[in-house]
C-alpha cells in the first residue's frame, strides 16, 4: 500500500514538472491550405505562464484580432485550453477564440476556433490548425500590439 502511494505522488510530481515546463513563449504557424485559411492569422505567438493547472499570459492572434489576454486557462489531461478576445475591431466585431493546445517535447500543436463575433477570415465554429516550437530567450515585453491591417 505504501508503494502505490509513493507511485501516485511521483506521478503527480512528474505531471506538475511537465506543466511548469510549458511556461514561455511559443510560435505556431498555420498548416492548412492558405487559400482557405484565416488570412490574418498565419501565425500565433503564445506567451504562457503555467502554475499548477492554471494558465495565464498573452496570445497574439495574427495581425487581426491581435494581442489578447488568456482567459479561463487550464491544463487538463495533457492539453492546455483557454479563450482569448482580441483587441482590434472590424465590421464583425472583436472575435473571441477558443484554443486547444497539445505539447510534445519542444513542439506544440494548436487548434483555434472562433466562438464569438466570428466573421471574415475567422468564421464561427471553424477549426484552424497550427504547429510550432518554443521561442528561446523571448520576453513578453516583445509582445507589442500590431497596427490594424484588416
Amino acid at each position: 500500500m505504501k508503494f502505490s502511494g509513493i507511485l501516485i505522488l511521483f506521478a503527480a510530481l512528474i505531471l506538475n514538472a511537465t506543466a511548469s515546463d510549458l511556461t514561455g513563449a511559443w510560435k505556431v504557424v498555420f498548416v492548412g491550405d492558405p487559400r482557405t485559411g484565416p488570412k490574418t492569422v498565419g501565425s500565433i505567438i503564445l506567451d504562457l505562464k503555467v502554475d499548477g493547472n492554471l494558465v495565464t499570459g498573452k496570445v497574439r492572434i495574427g495581425s487581426w484580432p491581435g494581442e489578447a489576454p488568456i482567459e479561463d486557462g487550464r491544463v487538463e489531461d495533457g492539453h492546455i485550453t483557454f479563450t482569448a478576445t482580441g483587441h482590434l475591431d472590424s465590421t464583425t466585431g472583436i472575435p473571441t477564440c477558443k484554443f486547444d493546445v497539445l505539447t510534445q517535447e519542444d513542439g506544440m500543436r494548436v487548434t483555434m476556433t472562433a466562438i464569438k463575433n466570428g466573421g471574415g477570415p475567422l468564421a464561427l465554429g471553424r477549426d484552424h490548425h497550427y504547429i510550432g516550437n518554443r521561442i528561446p530567450d523571448y520576453s513578453s515585453a516583445k509582445l507589442t500590439p500590431m497596427p490594424n491591417t484588416f
